[in-house]
């Protein structure tokens, strides 16, 4: 998932937020304030139930941050690259740079979210106790981390793929299986049950007349479902490329051009004379930046005459390349993270080809349909 906002970095890994993180943080500070804080200490202010709901609010968000960094910790130290993680409406997500290679690291890595949550419920635990005679506010603070960690523990552990306590449940499948695939399809067969159970279940708290959790649980349910389903797609995408690199499907000789050519020319000969999205910007076989419809979209088309290619380019530096040995997989994680169409394929510094979006789609769809023959 594509972060909406970047906070910054912790040991490289970059950490953002989704907007839909926005949503959950209104509607939970909302809740803190005018709910849960009320029903257990009725003689604060306004003001002090909404300034410790926000805290509250934001050292949850702070709690679910050191839960996917628990993950990235552990992927790192098995020598697997964290890139980022995304905190969203349901809670955070780690992006891994490649898939985990056996069962017993999958375990660790999954099961290290869990047990920081779990470390953070305990210590905030012992906080509301020290705290309970000598400020009643941070004492509830505590308290409620304590509830929520605890929540998210049992939550997380629920074995419905991609849940942490999915993967544990994959791990384990798959070291009595030997057999990713098999114990993917077993994982995610259950996140979709388990998610349909919950869908049933808020339905049915809906009826006893508590909408409110009905619709929470309803909503966690089609979460469940949904993310299953869309991880055994991806697992199966990626199967389908296994072994395939960018240099296989890469466009090679693709259109290029000058940094010195008018933006004019460019979007006539090249974005509509052509049908293209972008174009590499070379010299003397130097890839120096590419130019995309995005790049123009700021730009009054009376000033197309009287720009060059080479003004309004995103130069090298900030683009993402690959080199003709990447694995395919590896490329369109980078295309999904970045939200872009084309990725320049380089060799050296030397552009040798291009790499789209829309190739490898074609590609996945032909494999689909036949199998044995798709591979290039």
């Amino acid at each position: 998932m594509e972060a909406s906002f970047r906070l910054g970095r912790i040991k490289g890994i970059e950490i953002g937020i989704h907007y839909s993180w926005l949503f959950i943080f209104a509607l939970l500070t909302y809740s803190l304030a005018v709910s849960f804080f009320p029903s257990l200490y009725g003689d604060w202010s306004t003001g002090q139930y909404w300034i410790i709901a926000a805290i509250a609010s934001l050292l949850l968000f702070a709690s679910v941050v050191a839960h996917e960094l628990g993950h990235s910790f552990t992927a790192i130290a098995k020598g697997i690259p964290v890139h980022s993680i995304t905190l969203f409406i349901f809670g955070g997500v780690a992006s891994l740079s490649q898939e985990i290679k056996d069962a017993k690291t999958e375990f660790l890595v999954a099961i290290a979210g869990p047990a920081v949550s779990l470390f953070i419920a305990v210590v905030s635990a012992g906080g509301m106790y020290l705290l309970h005679g000598v400020s009643e506010q941070f004492s509830a603070v505590f308290e409620y981390l304590a509830l929520a960690n605890g929540i998210l523990v049992v939550f997380n552990l629920v074995p419905g793929f991609p849940l942490d306590g999915g993967r544990v449940f994959r791990s384990i499948v798959w070291g009595i299986t030997h057999s990713m695939e098999r114990a993917t399809r077993i994982a995610t067969r259950l996140g979709i049950i388990i998610g349909y159970l919950f869908i049933i279940g808020g339905v049915f708290v809906v009826f006893t007349g508590d909408v409110i959790s009905g619709i929470w649980f309803g909503a966690i349910g089609w979460f469940l479902q949904n993310a299953a389903a869309q991880s055994m797609q991806q697992f199966q995408m990626q199967s389908t490329v296994q072994g395939v690199v960018a240099g296989t499907l890469m466009q090679h000789n693709p259109p290029v051009v000058d940094p010195g050519v008018p933006i004019d020319r460019l979007v006539e000969h090249y974005f509509i004379g052509q049908n293209l999205r972008g174009v590499p910007v070379v010299q003397q076989d130097v890839l120096l930046g590419i130019i995309t419809l995005t790049d123009l979209r700021s730009t009054p088309q009376s000033e197309w005459p009287s720009l060059r290619v080479a003004d309004r380019m995103t130069p090298r530096y900030r683009l993402i390349t690959v080199t003709p040995e990447t694995p395919i997989g590896v490329a369109m994680q980078a295309m999904s993270e970045h939200d872009v169409h084309q990725i320049p394929v380089v060799q050296n510094g030397i552009l040798v080809g291009l790499l789209t979006r829309s190739t490898i789609i074609r590609y996945l769809q032909l494999s689909e349909h036949l199998p044995e023959r798709a591979k290039v």
